[in-house]
Protein backbone atom coordinates (compact mmCIF):
# COMPACT_ATOMS: atom_id res chain seq x y z
CA UNK A 1 0.00 0.00 0.00
CA UNK A 2 1.46 3.38 -1.01
CA UNK A 3 1.20 6.65 0.89
CA UNK A 4 -1.27 9.23 -0.25
CA UNK A 5 -0.15 12.02 -2.59
CA UNK A 6 -1.28 15.61 -1.84
CA UNK A 7 -4.98 16.03 -2.66
CA UNK A 8 -5.56 12.35 -3.47
CA UNK A 9 -8.33 11.96 -0.89
CA UNK A 10 -10.15 15.09 -2.03
CA UNK A 11 -9.89 14.04 -5.68
CA UNK A 12 -11.18 10.53 -4.96
CA UNK A 13 -14.00 11.93 -2.79
CA UNK A 14 -15.04 14.41 -5.49
CA UNK A 15 -14.98 11.73 -8.18
CA UNK A 16 -17.12 9.42 -6.07
CA UNK A 17 -19.59 12.18 -5.27
CA UNK A 18 -19.99 13.08 -8.94
CA UNK A 19 -20.54 9.44 -9.87
CA UNK A 20 -23.32 9.21 -7.28
CA UNK A 21 -24.93 12.46 -8.45
CA UNK A 22 -25.36 11.20 -12.03
CA UNK A 23 -27.95 8.43 -11.35
CA UNK A 24 -29.63 10.66 -8.76
CA UNK A 25 -29.97 13.42 -11.36
CA UNK A 26 -31.33 11.06 -14.00
CA UNK A 27 -33.84 9.36 -11.70
CA UNK A 28 -35.16 12.48 -9.96
CA UNK A 29 -35.38 14.48 -13.18
CA UNK A 30 -36.62 11.80 -15.56
CA UNK A 31 -40.07 13.41 -15.89
CA UNK A 32 -38.77 16.99 -15.73
CA UNK A 33 -36.27 17.32 -18.60
CA UNK A 34 -34.80 15.37 -21.55
CA UNK A 35 -31.92 13.00 -20.68
CA UNK A 36 -29.41 15.11 -22.63
CA UNK A 37 -30.32 18.17 -20.56
CA UNK A 38 -30.07 16.22 -17.31
CA UNK A 39 -26.68 14.85 -18.33
CA UNK A 40 -25.50 18.31 -19.35
CA UNK A 41 -26.50 19.80 -16.02
CA UNK A 42 -24.67 16.97 -14.25
CA UNK A 43 -21.53 17.75 -16.28
CA UNK A 44 -21.80 21.41 -15.27
CA UNK A 45 -22.07 20.58 -11.58
CA UNK A 46 -19.33 17.93 -11.75
CA UNK A 47 -17.02 20.42 -13.45
CA UNK A 48 -17.70 22.98 -10.75
CA UNK A 49 -16.98 20.46 -7.97
CA UNK A 50 -13.77 19.35 -9.67
CA UNK A 51 -12.78 23.00 -10.15
CA UNK A 52 -13.15 23.57 -6.42
CA UNK A 53 -11.22 20.37 -5.75
CA UNK A 54 -8.39 21.30 -8.12
CA UNK A 55 -8.30 24.82 -6.72
CA UNK A 56 -8.01 23.45 -3.19
CA UNK A 57 -5.18 21.12 -4.19
CA UNK A 58 -3.36 23.92 -5.99
CA UNK A 59 -3.80 26.39 -3.14
CA UNK A 60 -2.75 23.78 -0.57
CA UNK A 61 0.53 22.98 -2.29
CA UNK A 62 2.85 20.32 -0.94
CA UNK A 63 3.53 21.61 2.55
CA UNK A 64 1.60 19.72 5.21
CA UNK A 65 0.44 22.75 7.28
CA UNK A 66 -0.58 24.81 4.24
CA UNK A 67 -2.29 21.78 2.75
CA UNK A 68 -4.30 21.28 5.93
CA UNK A 69 -5.24 24.92 6.52
CA UNK A 70 -5.78 26.30 3.01
CA UNK A 71 -6.58 23.23 0.94
CA UNK A 72 -8.52 21.50 3.71
CA UNK A 73 -10.33 24.72 4.63
CA UNK A 74 -11.47 25.24 1.04
CA UNK A 75 -12.65 21.63 0.92
CA UNK A 76 -14.62 21.78 4.18
CA UNK A 77 -15.96 25.34 3.96
CA UNK A 78 -16.66 25.59 0.22
CA UNK A 79 -16.66 22.27 -1.64
CA UNK A 80 -18.61 20.21 0.90
CA UNK A 81 -21.42 22.81 1.34
CA UNK A 82 -21.59 23.14 -2.45
CA UNK A 83 -21.95 19.38 -2.77
CA UNK A 84 -24.74 19.38 -0.18
CA UNK A 85 -26.60 22.15 -2.04
CA UNK A 86 -26.26 20.34 -5.37
CA UNK A 87 -27.39 17.03 -3.84
CA UNK A 88 -30.40 18.59 -2.11
CA UNK A 89 -31.38 20.46 -5.27
CA UNK A 90 -31.08 17.22 -7.27
CA UNK A 91 -33.16 15.20 -4.82
CA UNK A 92 -35.95 17.81 -4.84
CA UNK A 93 -35.32 18.60 -8.50
CA UNK A 94 -38.77 19.27 -9.94
CA UNK A 95 -39.92 21.46 -7.06
CA UNK A 96 -36.57 23.26 -6.77
CA UNK A 97 -36.49 24.18 -10.44
CA UNK A 98 -40.19 25.02 -10.54
CA UNK A 99 -40.17 27.31 -7.49
CA UNK A 100 -36.60 28.59 -7.93
CA UNK A 101 -36.24 29.46 -4.29
CA UNK A 102 -33.69 32.19 -3.70
CA UNK A 103 -30.52 30.46 -2.54
CA UNK A 104 -28.87 33.88 -2.36
CA UNK A 105 -31.31 34.84 0.42
CA UNK A 106 -30.79 31.69 2.51
CA UNK A 107 -30.67 32.27 6.27
CA UNK A 108 -29.70 29.96 9.16
CA UNK A 109 -33.35 29.72 10.25
CA UNK A 110 -34.40 28.83 6.71
CA UNK A 111 -31.78 26.07 6.54
CA UNK A 112 -32.82 24.77 9.94
CA UNK A 113 -36.46 24.65 8.88
CA UNK A 114 -35.49 22.77 5.71
CA UNK A 115 -33.52 20.05 7.45
CA UNK A 116 -35.93 19.75 10.40
CA UNK A 117 -39.33 20.08 8.70
CA UNK A 118 -38.82 19.30 5.00
CA UNK A 119 -36.26 16.51 4.68
CA UNK A 120 -37.68 13.17 5.77
CA UNK A 121 -35.70 11.47 8.53
CA UNK A 122 -34.93 8.35 6.49
CA UNK A 123 -33.58 10.52 3.67
CA UNK A 124 -31.41 12.50 6.06
CA UNK A 125 -29.93 9.40 7.72
CA UNK A 126 -29.42 7.74 4.34
CA UNK A 127 -27.50 10.81 3.17
CA UNK A 128 -25.30 10.71 6.27
CA UNK A 129 -24.61 7.01 5.66
CA UNK A 130 -23.74 7.60 2.00
CA UNK A 131 -21.39 10.44 2.98
CA UNK A 132 -19.61 8.25 5.54
CA UNK A 133 -19.27 5.40 3.02
CA UNK A 134 -17.96 7.82 0.39
CA UNK A 135 -15.29 9.08 2.80
CA UNK A 136 -14.23 5.50 3.58
CA UNK A 137 -13.99 4.51 -0.09
CA UNK A 138 -12.12 7.72 -0.94
CA UNK A 139 -9.62 7.03 1.85
CA UNK A 140 -8.88 3.56 0.49
CA UNK A 141 -8.70 4.68 -3.15
CA UNK A 142 -6.45 7.62 -2.32
CA UNK A 143 -3.79 5.13 -1.09
CA UNK A 144 -3.60 3.63 -4.56
CA UNK A 145 -4.28 6.49 -6.99
CA UNK A 146 -2.66 9.90 -7.21
CA UNK A 147 -4.53 13.13 -7.95
CA UNK A 148 -3.83 14.59 -11.41
CA UNK A 149 -1.73 17.77 -11.69
CA UNK A 150 -3.83 20.70 -10.47
CA UNK A 151 -3.05 23.31 -13.13
CA UNK A 152 -3.78 21.15 -16.20
CA UNK A 153 -6.94 19.93 -14.47
CA UNK A 154 -8.08 23.50 -13.92
CA UNK A 155 -7.55 24.35 -17.62
CA UNK A 156 -9.37 21.21 -18.83
CA UNK A 157 -12.31 21.72 -16.50
CA UNK A 158 -12.59 25.40 -17.44
CA UNK A 159 -12.78 24.53 -21.13
CA UNK A 160 -15.42 21.87 -20.51
CA UNK A 161 -17.41 24.30 -18.37
CA UNK A 162 -17.50 26.85 -21.19
CA UNK A 163 -18.89 24.20 -23.56
CA UNK A 164 -21.60 23.28 -21.07
CA UNK A 165 -22.49 26.95 -20.55
CA UNK A 166 -23.24 27.24 -24.25
CA UNK A 167 -25.73 24.38 -23.93
CA UNK A 168 -27.22 25.91 -20.78
CA UNK A 169 -27.96 29.16 -22.58
CA UNK A 170 -29.92 27.29 -25.25
CA UNK A 171 -32.13 25.34 -22.82
CA UNK A 172 -35.39 26.93 -21.61
CA UNK A 173 -35.42 24.54 -18.66
CA UNK A 174 -32.02 23.76 -17.14
CA UNK A 175 -32.08 21.69 -13.93
CA UNK A 176 -28.93 22.98 -12.24
CA UNK A 177 -28.67 25.01 -9.03
CA UNK A 178 -25.52 26.69 -10.39
CA UNK A 179 -27.46 27.93 -13.41
CA UNK A 180 -30.27 29.16 -11.17
CA UNK A 181 -27.87 31.15 -9.01
CA UNK A 182 -26.52 32.77 -12.18
CA UNK A 183 -30.04 33.56 -13.39
CA UNK A 184 -30.82 34.99 -9.96
CA UNK A 185 -27.80 37.31 -10.09
CA UNK A 186 -28.70 38.37 -13.62
CA UNK A 187 -32.25 39.15 -12.45
CA UNK A 188 -30.92 41.37 -9.67
CA UNK A 189 -28.74 43.34 -12.10
CA UNK A 190 -31.19 43.57 -15.01
CA UNK A 191 -34.46 44.68 -13.34
CA UNK A 192 -35.20 48.25 -12.36
CA UNK A 193 -35.03 49.14 -8.72
CA UNK A 194 -38.14 49.99 -6.72
CA UNK A 195 -38.92 53.67 -7.10
CA UNK A 196 -41.76 56.19 -7.38
CA UNK A 197 -44.06 57.98 -4.93
CA UNK A 198 -44.24 56.43 -1.47
CA UNK A 199 -48.01 56.68 -1.19
CA UNK A 200 -50.95 55.52 -3.31
CA UNK A 201 -54.57 56.28 -2.51
CA UNK A 202 -55.58 52.98 -4.14
CA UNK A 203 -53.61 51.03 -1.52
CA UNK A 204 -54.99 52.89 1.50
CA UNK A 205 -57.46 50.14 2.45
CA UNK A 206 -55.82 47.30 0.50
CA UNK A 207 -54.37 45.74 3.62
CA UNK A 208 -57.57 45.83 5.67
CA UNK A 209 -60.07 43.04 6.05
CA UNK A 210 -63.85 43.42 5.91
CA UNK A 211 -66.07 43.03 8.98
CA UNK A 212 -68.82 40.47 8.52
CA UNK A 213 -72.46 41.48 9.00
CA UNK A 214 -73.98 38.25 10.25
CA UNK A 215 -77.75 37.72 9.95
CA UNK A 216 -79.86 37.03 13.02
CA UNK A 217 -81.26 33.97 11.24
CA UNK A 218 -80.03 32.01 8.24
CA UNK A 219 -81.79 29.43 6.05
CA UNK A 220 -78.69 27.22 6.15
CA UNK A 221 -78.31 24.62 8.87
CA UNK A 222 -75.01 23.39 7.50
CA UNK A 223 -72.13 25.29 5.90
CA UNK A 224 -69.40 23.26 4.22
CA UNK A 225 -66.26 25.08 3.07
CA UNK A 226 -64.02 23.04 0.78
CA UNK A 227 -60.60 24.58 0.06
CA UNK A 228 -58.92 23.12 -3.01
CA UNK A 229 -55.14 22.90 -3.25
CA UNK A 230 -53.38 25.24 -5.73
CA UNK A 231 -56.24 25.70 -8.21
CA UNK A 232 -56.60 29.19 -9.73
CA UNK A 233 -59.85 30.07 -11.47
CA UNK A 234 -58.52 29.53 -15.02
CA UNK A 235 -57.19 26.07 -14.17
CA UNK A 236 -60.47 25.25 -12.42
CA UNK A 237 -62.51 26.16 -15.49
CA UNK A 238 -60.16 24.25 -17.82
CA UNK A 239 -60.30 21.09 -15.70
CA UNK A 240 -64.06 21.37 -15.21
CA UNK A 241 -64.47 20.66 -18.93
CA UNK A 242 -63.25 17.11 -18.26
CA UNK A 243 -65.75 16.58 -15.44
CA UNK A 244 -69.00 14.72 -16.31
CA UNK A 245 -71.95 17.03 -16.83
CA UNK A 246 -73.87 15.08 -14.21
CA UNK A 247 -71.04 15.50 -11.70
CA UNK A 248 -71.08 17.91 -8.80
CA UNK A 249 -69.67 20.92 -10.62
CA UNK A 250 -71.71 20.22 -13.77
CA UNK A 251 -75.08 19.96 -11.98
CA UNK A 252 -74.42 22.79 -9.56
CA UNK A 253 -73.38 25.34 -12.18
CA UNK A 254 -76.91 26.74 -12.47
CA UNK A 255 -77.21 27.00 -8.68
CA UNK A 256 -73.97 28.88 -7.99
CA UNK A 257 -73.17 32.38 -6.85
CA UNK A 258 -69.71 32.90 -8.38
CA UNK A 259 -67.18 35.62 -7.56
CA UNK A 260 -65.15 36.18 -10.72
CA UNK A 261 -62.50 38.56 -9.33
CA UNK A 262 -61.52 36.90 -6.08
CA UNK A 263 -57.76 36.96 -5.46
CA UNK A 264 -55.24 35.33 -3.18
CA UNK A 265 -53.61 37.29 -0.38
CA UNK A 266 -50.77 34.82 0.09
CA UNK A 267 -49.29 32.11 -2.12
CA UNK A 268 -48.87 29.62 0.72
CA UNK A 269 -51.67 27.48 2.16
CA UNK A 270 -51.29 28.38 5.84
CA UNK A 271 -51.34 32.16 5.48
CA UNK A 272 -53.98 32.13 2.77
CA UNK A 273 -56.34 30.14 4.99
CA UNK A 274 -55.53 32.34 8.00
CA UNK A 275 -56.57 35.35 5.93
CA UNK A 276 -59.91 33.65 5.28
CA UNK A 277 -60.44 32.75 8.93
CA UNK A 278 -59.34 36.06 10.47
CA UNK A 279 -60.62 38.51 7.83
CA UNK A 280 -57.26 40.24 7.55
CA UNK A 281 -54.37 39.76 5.13
CA UNK A 282 -51.28 38.24 6.73
CA UNK A 283 -48.37 40.34 5.40
CA UNK A 284 -45.76 37.65 6.10
CA UNK A 285 -44.42 34.56 4.43
CA UNK A 286 -45.86 31.39 5.90
CA UNK A 287 -43.02 29.21 7.08
CA UNK A 288 -39.96 31.19 8.22
CA UNK A 289 -39.38 31.34 11.97
CA UNK A 290 -39.32 35.14 12.01
CA UNK A 291 -42.58 35.43 10.10
CA UNK A 292 -44.34 32.76 12.16
CA UNK A 293 -43.40 34.77 15.27
CA UNK A 294 -45.12 37.76 13.67
CA UNK A 295 -48.50 36.08 13.22
CA UNK A 296 -48.57 33.35 15.89
CA UNK A 297 -50.68 35.56 18.18
CA UNK A 298 -53.63 35.00 15.80
CA UNK A 299 -54.42 31.70 17.51
CA UNK A 300 -55.86 33.79 20.36
CA UNK A 301 -57.70 36.30 18.13
CA UNK A 302 -61.36 36.24 17.18
CA UNK A 303 -61.98 34.30 13.98
CA UNK A 304 -64.66 33.12 11.59
CA UNK A 305 -64.80 29.92 13.65
CA UNK A 306 -65.85 31.92 16.72
CA UNK A 307 -68.52 33.71 14.67
CA UNK A 308 -70.02 30.43 13.49
CA UNK A 309 -69.88 28.87 16.97
CA UNK A 310 -71.73 31.85 18.45
CA UNK A 311 -74.52 31.28 15.93
CA UNK A 312 -75.11 27.75 17.10
CA UNK A 313 -72.97 25.86 14.61
CA UNK A 314 -70.79 22.97 15.67
CA UNK A 315 -67.38 23.80 14.22
CA UNK A 316 -65.18 21.14 12.62
CA UNK A 317 -61.96 21.25 10.64
CA UNK A 318 -60.95 18.37 8.37
CA UNK A 319 -57.62 17.60 6.72
CA UNK A 320 -56.25 14.20 5.75
CA UNK A 321 -52.84 14.60 7.33
CA UNK A 322 -51.41 13.70 10.73
CA UNK A 323 -49.72 16.91 11.84
CA UNK A 324 -51.60 20.00 12.99
CA UNK A 325 -50.68 23.24 11.26
CA UNK A 326 -49.61 26.24 13.30
CA UNK A 327 -52.54 28.56 14.12
CA UNK A 328 -54.98 27.12 11.53
CA UNK A 329 -55.63 23.86 13.37
CA UNK A 330 -54.77 25.18 16.84
CA UNK A 331 -57.75 27.49 17.24
CA UNK A 332 -59.58 26.68 20.50
CA UNK A 333 -62.91 27.37 18.81
CA UNK A 334 -62.67 24.20 16.69
CA UNK A 335 -64.95 21.70 18.45
CA UNK A 336 -64.05 18.69 16.30
CA UNK A 337 -60.86 17.96 14.39
CA UNK A 338 -61.12 15.37 11.65
CA UNK A 339 -57.41 14.71 11.28
CA UNK A 340 -55.71 11.62 9.93
CA UNK A 341 -54.86 9.09 12.62
CA UNK A 342 -51.61 7.12 12.78
CA UNK A 343 -53.62 3.94 12.22
CA UNK A 344 -55.35 5.33 9.12
CA UNK A 345 -52.01 6.44 7.71
CA UNK A 346 -50.39 3.08 8.41
CA UNK A 347 -53.34 1.08 7.01
CA UNK A 348 -55.00 3.27 4.34
CA UNK A 349 -56.61 0.44 2.40
CA UNK A 350 -57.24 1.50 -1.19
CA UNK A 351 -56.29 5.13 -0.55
CA UNK A 352 -52.94 6.63 -1.54
CA UNK A 353 -50.79 8.08 1.24
CA UNK A 354 -47.59 10.11 0.82
CA UNK A 355 -44.86 11.61 2.96
CA UNK A 356 -43.27 14.23 0.66
CA UNK A 357 -41.94 16.27 3.58
CA UNK A 358 -41.05 15.59 7.20
CA UNK A 359 -43.99 17.74 8.37
CA UNK A 360 -46.55 16.19 6.02
CA UNK A 361 -47.80 12.66 6.42
CA UNK A 362 -51.03 12.65 4.50
CA UNK A 363 -53.45 10.64 2.39
CA UNK A 364 -55.87 11.52 -0.37
CA UNK A 365 -58.89 13.44 0.89
CA UNK A 366 -61.54 10.76 0.32
CA UNK A 367 -60.09 8.67 3.13
CA UNK A 368 -61.95 11.04 5.48
CA UNK A 369 -65.36 10.64 3.82
CA UNK A 370 -66.72 8.11 6.36
CA UNK A 371 -65.78 10.43 9.23
CA UNK A 372 -67.21 13.44 7.39
CA UNK A 373 -70.50 11.57 6.92
CA UNK A 374 -70.61 10.79 10.65
CA UNK A 375 -69.94 14.44 11.45
CA UNK A 376 -72.75 15.55 9.14
CA UNK A 377 -75.15 13.06 10.72
CA UNK A 378 -74.22 13.93 14.30
CA UNK A 379 -75.03 17.65 14.22
CA UNK A 380 -78.12 19.55 13.17
CA UNK A 381 -76.14 22.73 12.64
CA UNK A 382 -72.58 22.32 11.39
CA UNK A 383 -69.76 24.48 10.04
CA UNK A 384 -67.29 22.12 8.35
CA UNK A 385 -64.03 23.49 6.94
CA UNK A 386 -62.00 21.02 4.87
CA UNK A 387 -58.52 21.76 3.52
CA UNK A 388 -57.69 19.50 0.57
CA UNK A 389 -54.45 17.51 0.29
CA UNK A 390 -54.87 16.03 -3.21
CA UNK A 391 -52.73 18.08 -5.57
CA UNK A 392 -50.24 19.14 -2.91
CA UNK A 393 -47.87 16.60 -4.42
CA UNK A 394 -47.83 15.62 -8.09
CA UNK A 395 -47.63 11.94 -7.17
CA UNK A 396 -51.36 11.94 -6.34
CA UNK A 397 -52.34 12.95 -9.86
CA UNK A 398 -49.63 10.79 -11.48
CA UNK A 399 -50.79 7.68 -9.59
CA UNK A 400 -54.58 8.14 -9.48
CA UNK A 401 -54.73 9.63 -13.01
CA UNK A 402 -57.29 12.29 -12.17
CA UNK A 403 -56.90 16.05 -12.28
CA UNK A 404 -57.46 17.83 -8.97
CA UNK A 405 -60.85 19.14 -10.10
CA UNK A 406 -61.94 15.66 -11.25
CA UNK A 407 -60.96 14.27 -7.87
CA UNK A 408 -62.63 17.09 -5.93
CA UNK A 409 -65.77 16.68 -8.05
CA UNK A 410 -66.07 13.06 -6.95
CA UNK A 411 -65.37 13.98 -3.33
CA UNK A 412 -68.03 16.71 -3.24
CA UNK A 413 -70.49 14.59 -5.20
CA UNK A 414 -70.27 11.95 -2.45
CA UNK A 415 -70.96 14.59 0.22
CA UNK A 416 -73.83 16.02 -1.83
CA UNK A 417 -75.38 12.58 -2.28
CA UNK A 418 -75.15 11.90 1.45
CA UNK A 419 -76.88 15.19 2.27
CA UNK A 420 -79.57 14.59 -0.36
CA UNK A 421 -80.30 11.12 1.04
CA UNK A 422 -80.93 12.70 4.45
CA UNK A 423 -83.08 15.50 2.98
CA UNK A 424 -80.60 18.16 4.11
CA UNK A 425 -79.22 19.42 0.80
CA UNK A 426 -81.60 22.37 0.44
CA UNK A 427 -80.51 23.72 3.83
CA UNK A 428 -76.80 23.28 3.18
CA UNK A 429 -74.50 25.93 1.74
CA UNK A 430 -71.45 24.44 0.02
CA UNK A 431 -68.55 26.82 -0.57
CA UNK A 432 -65.71 25.88 -2.92
CA UNK A 433 -62.54 27.93 -3.17
CA UNK A 434 -58.76 27.50 -3.30
CA UNK A 435 -55.94 28.20 -0.87
CA UNK A 436 -53.67 29.89 -3.43
CA UNK A 437 -52.72 29.91 -7.09
CA UNK A 438 -49.86 28.28 -8.99
CA UNK A 439 -46.42 28.84 -7.46
CA UNK A 440 -43.86 27.98 -10.14
CA UNK A 441 -41.39 30.76 -10.91
CA UNK A 442 -42.47 31.00 -14.55
CA UNK A 443 -46.02 31.88 -13.44
CA UNK A 444 -45.20 34.79 -11.12
CA UNK A 445 -45.76 37.33 -13.89
CA UNK A 446 -49.24 36.07 -14.88
CA UNK A 447 -52.23 37.84 -13.37
CA UNK A 448 -54.62 34.90 -13.71
CA UNK A 449 -52.38 32.79 -11.46
CA UNK A 450 -53.47 34.88 -8.45
CA UNK A 451 -57.22 34.78 -9.25
CA UNK A 452 -59.06 32.06 -7.31
CA UNK A 453 -62.48 30.43 -7.68
CA UNK A 454 -65.08 31.28 -5.06
CA UNK A 455 -68.34 29.39 -5.58
CA UNK A 456 -71.28 29.36 -3.15
CA UNK A 457 -73.67 26.57 -4.06
CA UNK A 458 -77.20 25.69 -2.99
CA UNK A 459 -80.07 24.06 -4.97
CA UNK A 460 -82.26 27.12 -4.32
CA UNK A 461 -79.77 29.54 -5.86
CA UNK A 462 -80.10 30.93 -9.37
CA UNK A 463 -76.73 31.38 -11.07
CA UNK A 464 -75.24 34.81 -10.49
CA UNK A 465 -71.77 36.26 -11.06
CA UNK A 466 -70.19 39.04 -9.02
CA UNK A 467 -67.56 40.92 -11.05
CA UNK A 468 -66.19 43.09 -8.23
CA UNK A 469 -62.63 42.74 -6.90
CA UNK A 470 -62.32 40.84 -3.60
CA UNK A 471 -59.66 38.79 -1.86
CA UNK A 472 -59.32 36.08 0.80
CA UNK A 473 -59.60 38.56 3.68
CA UNK A 474 -63.15 39.29 2.43
CA UNK A 475 -64.18 35.65 2.77
CA UNK A 476 -66.02 36.05 6.07
CA UNK A 477 -67.88 39.14 4.89
CA UNK A 478 -68.91 37.48 1.62
CA UNK A 479 -70.04 34.34 3.43
CA UNK A 480 -72.12 36.39 5.88
CA UNK A 481 -73.75 38.28 3.00
CA UNK A 482 -74.65 35.05 1.21
CA UNK A 483 -76.06 33.52 4.40
CA UNK A 484 -78.16 36.66 4.94
CA UNK A 485 -79.25 36.86 1.31
CA UNK A 486 -78.07 40.46 0.96
CA UNK A 487 -75.73 42.11 -1.58
CA UNK A 488 -72.00 41.65 -1.15
CA UNK A 489 -69.98 44.48 0.44
CA UNK A 490 -68.51 47.08 -1.94
CA UNK A 491 -65.64 45.71 -4.04
CA UNK A 492 -62.05 46.83 -3.73
CA UNK A 493 -59.99 48.96 -6.07
CA UNK A 494 -56.75 47.09 -5.29
CA UNK A 495 -55.65 43.89 -3.55
CA UNK A 496 -52.28 42.83 -2.13
CA UNK A 497 -50.58 39.44 -2.04
CA UNK A 498 -47.43 37.81 -0.65
CA UNK A 499 -45.54 35.21 -2.67
CA UNK A 500 -44.47 31.72 -1.53
CA UNK A 501 -42.03 31.40 1.35
CA UNK A 502 -38.38 32.12 0.47
CA UNK A 503 -39.21 33.91 -2.79
CA UNK A 504 -39.38 37.49 -1.43
CA UNK A 505 -42.35 38.20 -3.72
CA UNK A 506 -44.80 41.03 -2.98
CA UNK A 507 -47.50 42.17 -5.35
CA UNK A 508 -50.80 43.85 -6.09
CA UNK A 509 -53.65 43.64 -8.58
CA UNK A 510 -56.16 46.37 -9.33
CA UNK A 511 -59.78 46.28 -10.40
CA UNK A 512 -58.74 47.90 -13.67
CA UNK A 513 -56.56 44.95 -14.67
CA UNK A 514 -53.04 45.94 -13.54
CA UNK A 515 -50.44 43.61 -12.07
CA UNK A 516 -47.42 44.74 -10.06
CA UNK A 517 -44.91 42.20 -8.72
CA UNK A 518 -41.75 43.21 -6.88
CA UNK A 519 -38.99 41.19 -5.26
CA UNK A 520 -37.98 42.56 -1.89
CA UNK A 521 -34.63 40.91 -1.24
CA UNK A 522 -31.62 41.39 0.97
CA UNK A 523 -29.52 42.30 -2.05
CA UNK A 524 -32.00 44.81 -3.44
CA UNK A 525 -35.66 45.45 -4.15
CA UNK A 526 -36.63 45.48 -7.80
CA UNK A 527 -39.66 45.21 -10.11
CA UNK A 528 -40.39 41.91 -11.84
CA UNK A 529 -43.47 43.10 -13.75
CA UNK A 530 -45.60 46.22 -13.77
CA UNK A 531 -48.33 46.83 -16.30
CA UNK A 532 -51.85 46.30 -17.58
CA UNK A 533 -53.02 42.77 -18.44
CA UNK A 534 -55.80 42.97 -21.05
CA UNK A 535 -56.01 39.15 -21.33
CA UNK A 536 -55.39 38.56 -17.60
CA UNK A 537 -51.98 37.07 -18.35
CA UNK A 538 -48.63 38.86 -18.51
CA UNK A 539 -48.67 42.67 -18.69
CA UNK A 540 -48.51 43.93 -22.27
CA UNK A 541 -49.39 47.59 -21.74
CA UNK A 542 -48.40 50.42 -19.44
CA UNK A 543 -50.15 50.35 -16.04
CA UNK A 544 -53.42 52.26 -16.00
CA UNK A 545 -53.99 52.65 -12.26
CA UNK A 546 -50.55 53.97 -11.39
CA UNK A 547 -49.59 52.06 -8.22
CA UNK A 548 -45.90 52.80 -7.80
CA UNK A 549 -43.54 50.00 -6.66
CA UNK A 550 -42.32 52.22 -3.80
CA UNK A 551 -45.89 52.75 -2.60
CA UNK A 552 -46.51 48.99 -2.62
CA UNK A 553 -43.35 48.25 -0.65
CA UNK A 554 -44.10 51.07 1.79
CA UNK A 555 -47.62 49.73 2.31
CA UNK A 556 -46.33 46.26 3.17
CA UNK A 557 -43.78 47.66 5.59
CA UNK A 558 -46.54 49.62 7.31
CA UNK A 559 -48.81 46.56 7.47
CA UNK A 560 -46.10 44.48 9.10
CA UNK A 561 -45.39 47.14 11.68
CA UNK A 562 -49.11 47.39 12.49
CA UNK A 563 -49.75 43.65 12.57
CA UNK A 564 -50.44 43.02 16.24
CA UNK A 565 -53.17 41.61 18.50
CA UNK A 566 -56.46 43.38 18.00
CA UNK A 567 -55.07 45.31 15.03
CA UNK A 568 -57.02 46.25 11.94
CA UNK A 569 -54.13 46.18 9.51
CA UNK A 570 -54.06 49.97 9.27
CA UNK A 571 -50.71 51.50 10.23
CA UNK A 572 -50.60 54.88 11.88
CA UNK A 573 -49.58 57.72 9.51
CA UNK A 574 -45.87 58.39 9.52
CA UNK A 575 -43.53 60.79 7.83
CA UNK A 576 -42.29 57.94 5.66
CA UNK A 577 -45.43 57.97 3.55
CA UNK A 578 -44.03 60.90 1.63
CA UNK A 579 -45.83 62.79 -1.11
CA UNK A 580 -49.23 61.54 -2.19
CA UNK A 581 -49.84 60.57 -5.77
Amino acid sequence: MTSRTPGAFRFAFTAGACLLLLPLKMVRGWNAAPPITLASSWVAEACFLFLLCALGIWVGGSRRLRRALLGGGLFVLVELPTLVVIAVHTYYLQESVGRRWALLDATPSMLRYFFVEIVQRHVLWSAVGVLAALCAVAFVVSRRLAAPPARPALLLLSALSVAVLVHQARCPFYPSVLWEVGVDLAEVMSHRAVSGPMFSQMLEDAGQGRPAAWPAHSPFDKVIVFVMESVPLRAFEDQTRDVPTDGFFGRSRQHTHAYRNYFTTNQDSRTGIMSMLFSRPVPFEAYTEADVAGYAFLRGERSLVDDMAERGYTTAVAISQIDEDVVVHELPSWRDKLMLSEQEYAHPGRYLCLNPYQFEQGCEDQILLPRIFKELDAHTRLFLFQEAIYGHDGAYEDTIKKSPVQYYDEHLRAIEAHLAARGELDRTLIVVTSDHGLRDSEDRSRRWVYRLPLLLINPRFTRAEQPGLYNQSDFGALLAAEMAGVPAPPPRTASLFVGPTNTSILGSVTAGGDLLVIRHRKLSSYVLVDGHCPDDDVPTEQPRDGVSPAALLNRFQGLREAFRPGGTGTPAPTASTGKRE
